[in-house]
């Protein structure tokens, strides 16, 4: 995951200078048209979708369904195994705030403040999982071979 938003915000980075470049040498007249160009989010998605912040928001709540009660009846940690479950449900639980107080709360009407906010976000998801992966994987590593495999078997969580 962390490779692909990586690439995505490279990617987002590199488009960012030379869109805001070609934006501001557009008239007035042109920069209106252009900005009534729908962006690919807004074609065929149900009304409520069309509310940035709601959709932010709704994403960003993910995170806080993480079943960590599953995990703790799938692999029944021990004292130690159950203080790295406690850390990973904390760094999972400051992600989750990380990911809400980053919703914007306005939907960006150029491509330029569009790009901006799109980088924002990415760079913003990326952070949480630097959050979440050190105290999953330490998680991870105390468990058995056989915590392990029941570990693995947790269905994923739909978000």
């Amino acid at each position: 995951m962390r490779v692909r938003l990586s690439a995505m915000l490279e990617a987002v980075r590199t488009v960012r200078a030379p869109l805001a470049n070609f934006y501001a040498l557009l008239n007035d007249e042109q920069r209106a048209r252009f900005n009534a160009v729908p962006s690919g989010e807004d074609q065929n998605e149900p009304a409520r979708r069309l509310n940035l912040n709601m959709l932010c928001s709704e994403r960003a709540s993910w995170i806080a369904n993480v079943p960590i009660r599953r995990m703790e009846l799938a692999v029944r940690p021990d004292e130690v195994q159950r203080a790295s479950l406690g850390a990973l449900r904390d760094a999972i639980g400051q992600a989750g705030e990380l990911l809400k107080m980053d919703c914007p709360t306005y939907r960006p009407i150029t491509p330029v403040v569009r790009i901006e906010t799109m980088e924002q976000r990415l760079d913003t998801v990326l952070r949480a999982i630097n959050i979440v992966q050190p105290a999953l994987q330490k998680f991870y590593g105390s468990l058995t071979d056989e915590q392990k495999e029941r570990f693995n078997r947790l269905a994923p969580v739909q978000g």
